[in-house]
């Protein structure tokens, strides 16, 4: 029965694969492959080679450098494994699923197969995302100078490392199952797993704390330091006996040859078996999970296709109250505001997006902290300022190039209605307006909020002579007028783009959808990216030209003011002839007839 389904699997794959290849004759799938191919070509085959390229005199330092990479990516990839292993225990799913397609449900839950054989057949499938994963983890830690050695060795290090947290992911939730069903202690069972992961947890801190305080580590940033602590650390008992299992499962990727990477194999390979045979004789009632995790699937899947972010749970969506009270007269443009504020309300300011705000704001301040903490003793207050600065700038940059991919509520989002929108009796300039406004209005408070924190962050004991008060408002205030025409700018292109192109956009909204994918999403944002230098670089000219002219006769406030008001006319003119001729060529825009 196995070879059978195997041979189903493979079979699918195949079909897969021509089907992949049958649509290269389309030229919106074959430009967007050979785009992606020269992408990995030039930019990612070149620079995979940068690591080998130092002579052999630095060859200790790299070795070093390597070794103390690959410890923090495996002592981060342990700590994300106990995590969520312990997530795992904490809030158990009620009903366990695995990973089946909506055709493998239909045809073959009700097929004469045994649990443990589809168990098998879960199992053996989930490989072939496996090892395409373990080959890009492979080629990304290599490229960064993370990891040395042959690529084959490390992406086969690589599976061996995600086979096993995927067995292990899998047995634990078919454990917990198993325990639901025999009803007698399965709340004592949790408790006493919860309770075991957190003295681990403990045991490890502790050992390794004992072995800091006896050797301190010193300067971690230095070749011989590193080289003394770090395998100390790592041999140093209790803590060499609590991490034996992940040092089993990481030892193929860390082998430094392929004679260590075979004697490392062995064991590892032992640990993959004990932990398949778990799990596939584990045998518990998983049916009703994995139709409601197809389910789901589906439905997010269908939102991608939409354009919309899925939603977080499987409640049913409740009504909500509009953004603000809508008059039943007035502008046609504030309906379309209203509507596409409530759309992104749902969408993207939900809770999911709060808490994953939270999370980064988390993760970067316990990456700067150290840095913070050098800082202060140095007395170098200046360099917050900085640091701040150059944090808003990265988010200013990422809302105006990224932004506009994902805050996708206008007439991209309304691309199905398109036949509707059209028998609206409204010109196809203030259309396209309404359609602009929430997503332009959602990007401009970003950048406001960029523009005031980096503006006040700068030179905050008033030091710098040219820096007044006066000067600071007037940056804060011309800053954030031009903020909205540049996002407004930045929406026009992903739009035009929509209405020249409607079959290319239809094909890449979609996600995970291969390599062709890729690469037309690629054009796009190089695209988006040439036309946003094509319509800054007349304002900035005049700019430049006007503050240089100007601040030495009227001063340094002035001189902004009045390069400001060019870039502002500047600005308004080329957006008010991208909105005309968006809302013209959406006046003739038939969706029924472009986007075959």
């Amino acid at each position: 029965m196995i070879g059978a389904l195997l041979y189903l699997r493979l079979t699918s794959l195949r079909n897969l694969v021509v089907f992949r290849v049958g649509r290269l004759r389309q030229p919106k799938y074959l430009v967007g492959t050979a785009v992606a191919i020269a992408y990995f070509y030039f930019v990612l085959q070149q620079r995979l080679a940068m690591p080998g390229a130092p002579a052999a005199a630095s060859a200790p330092a790299i070795a070093d450098t390597r070794m103390i990479g690959m410890a923090f990516i495996c002592v981060g990839l342990s700590a994300l494994a106990l995590i969520r292993v312990a997530f795992a225990w904490i809030a158990p799913a009620e009903k366990p699923a695995l990973r089946f397609s909506e055709a493998e449900i239909a045809f073959l839950f009700p097929a004469p197969i045994t649990r443990r054989a589809l168990i098998h057949f879960r199992l053996l499938s989930a490989q072939f995302a496996i090892l395409f994963t373990s080959v890009l983890m492979a080629f990304f830690f290599n490229r960064f100078g993370y990891a040395g050695g042959n690529r084959a060795l490390q992406a086969v290090g690589w599976w061996v490392v995600l086979s096993t947290f995927d067995l292990h992911l899998n047995g634990t939730k078919l454990t917990l199952a198993r325990l639901r069903e025999k009803a007698s202690g399965f709340l004592l069972w949790r408790a006493a797993a919860v309770a075991a992961i957190a003295l681990y947890v403990l045991a490890v801190a502790w050992s390794a704390a004992a072995f800091a305080s006896a050797s301190p580590p010193g300067n971690l940033a230095g070749a011989r330091e590193a080289e003394r602590f770090i395998p100390g650390l790592l041999g140093s008992s209790p803590l060499h006996w609590l991490i034996l299992p992940f040092r089993i499962a990481f030892g193929p990727y860390s082998a430094a040859g392929a004679r260590e990477f075979g004697v490392a194999m062995i064991p590892a390979l032992l640990l993959l078996a004990l932990h398949y045979y778990w799990v596939s004789s584990t045998e518990a009632s998983f049916e009703e999970g994995s139709i409601a995790l197809a389910e789901k699937r589906t439905a997010a899947k269908a939102a991608a296709q939409r354009g919309d972010l899925p939603a977080a749970g499987s409640s049913r969506p409740k009504g909500r109250a509009g953004p603000f009270p809508l008059s039943p007269r007035g502008p046609p443009e504030i309906a379309f505001l209203w509507k596409n504020l409530l759309s992104m309300r749902s969408s993207l300011l939900n809770r999911r997006t709060a808490l994953l705000f939270l999370w980064i704001i988390l993760c970067v301040s316990l990456v700067l902290r150290p840095l913070l903490a050098e800082y202060a003793r140095s007395n170098r207050a200046e360099a917050y300022g900085l640091l701040v600065v150059a944090l808003c700038c990265i988010v200013a940059a990422y809302t105006l190039f990224v932004g506009p991919q994902i805050a996708r509520q206008d007439l991209r989002n309304d691309l199905p209605n398109a036949d509707i929108l059209k028998t609206y009796p409204i010109e196809g300039w203030r259309l396209a307006l309404g359609e602009l406004l929430a997503p332009t209005a959602v990007l401009s408070l970003v950048l406001w909020f960029c523009i005031l924190v980096s503006t006040f962050a700068v030179d905050p004991k008033g030091e710098a002579g040219w820096l007044t008060s006066g000067v600071r408002v007037t940056i804060v205030v011309c800053l954030g007028s031009a903020a909205p025409l540049l996002c407004f700018m930045q929406l026009i292109v992903p739009n035009a783009i929509m209405v020249l192109l409607p079959a290319w956009y239809q094909a890449s909204r979609s996600r995970g959808a291969g390599i062709e994918m890729f690469g037309q999403r690629l054009i796009f944002t190089i695209a988006q990216f040439l036309l946003a230098l094509l319509v800054a670089l007349p304002a900035a000219c005049a700019a430049a030209l006007i503050f240089f002219s100007f601040q030495w006769v009227f001063g340094v406030g002035p001189a902004i003011a009045l390069a400001s008001a060019a870039v502002l006319t500047v600005l308004a003119s080329e957006a008010a002839v991208g909105l005309w001729w968006l809302g013209w060529r959406f006046e003739k825009f038939d969706l029924s007839t472009e986007s075959k």
